[in-house]
């Protein structure tokens, strides 16, 4: 077993085809299946189902891509810190966000990044909180945000930001800045994400400790098409500001504050204990540290971190 053997395999197992898998790695698919025999005669155990559409790892085989995931990035951080002292940073670098926080974040690290450092190959995504926890945790982030109100696990953590939680309507449906009470947010229709996402897991703890009754109307789990079903006029959401600065800014959407502000979220920066932060690693966090600093009054964020031991450098 070596590191060339377990970098097909994960390709493989994330393509689900031995032909596909090939031709992205340029290899000979006759080739790659004798690698592959190779490696299940080393283990001692089948890898692949084959299937008439592709392949699909077999439970050992999963536990295999899982652990090989970890051993190729820290295989990759290896590299990329020895050649940082000699050099740019360098290297592939991945980040998962909420997509409530997406495009207040993603794109200016993009552009930054590009600027600065363009030999950094930035791999970026959005999804669900827990999406975005089960992805670090398998190895296949090396940074994510979270929200500070669950379980971690063995990553290292560093506060960011915490941010209150709004009433988005359509275009002129509510009169921003003039706060919606809770009695009167009971009686709009709500379209809301569903169970266990984590924004919907706040809206319950605020119902339980109001004693508030939610007209929930629809639930969906796809951030854009929620954000056009308010725009639409079929209901009303609840998001941090970040996620609707653009369309509130434009006139497309409308956002008012809760009276009392009863609601918000904390989020955390978070990476791998058990893995070595590259330098490519550490000018990202020191970037998003910065970016949320340098747009909380835009974003309405309240940043909860320390700039202090942080390089100067150019706004993000």
């Amino acid at each position: 077993m070596n590191l060339r053997q377990l970098s097909y395999f994960v390709r493989i197992v994330d393509l689900q085809s031995l032909s596909k898998a090939a031709a992205v790695l340029r290899v000979a698919q006759p080739a790659l299946s004798r690698q592959m025999r190779a490696l299940e005669d080393d283990l001692g155990t089948g890898l692949l189902v084959r299937h008439g559409w592709g392949v699909t790892p077999t439970p050992a085989g999963q536990v295999l891509a899982d652990h090989a995931r970890r051993l190729l990035r820290e295989a990759q951080a290896t590299r990329d810190a020895v050649a940082a002292l000699s050099a740019e940073p360098s290297g592939s670098l991945s980040l998962g966000v909420p997509s409530s926080l997406a495009l207040a974040m993603l794109p200016r690290l993009s552009a930054w990044f590009l600027e600065h450092y363009p030999k950094v190959a930035l791999q970026l995504l959005d999804g669900f909180s827990a999406s975005i926890h089960g992805l670090i945790m398998s190895g296949r982030l090396d940074v994510a945000v979270l929200y500070a109100d669950r379980s971690l696990g063995p990553l290292a953590a560093t506060p960011l930001l915490r941010e209150p939680i709004m009433l988005v309507g359509g275009a002129g449906r509510l009169a921003a800045p003039v706060p919606v009470t809770l009695d009167a947010l009971g009686t709009m229709p709500l379209i809301l994400p569903s169970r266990p996402n984590r924004l919907r897991l706040l809206l319950d703890q605020l119902r339980i400790d109001h004693g508030l009754d939610l007209d929930v109307r629809v639930e969906v789990d796809s951030l854009p098409a929620l954000l056009d079903m308010v725009r639409t006029g079929q209901g009303f959401t609840m998001l941090p500001y970040s996620a609707v600065h653009d369309p509130v800014t434009e006139g497309r959407l409308s956002a008012a504050p809760l009276d009392p502000p009863a609601l918000s979220r904390t989020l955390v920066m978070v990476r791998p204990l058990d893995r070595i932060p590259t330098a490519a690693t550490g000018i990202l966090e020191r970037a998003m540290r910065r970016l949320v600093v340098e747009t909380s009054s835009t974003m309405r964020w309240e940043p909860l971190v320390d700039l202090s031991a942080d390089d100067d450098g150019d706004p993000i």
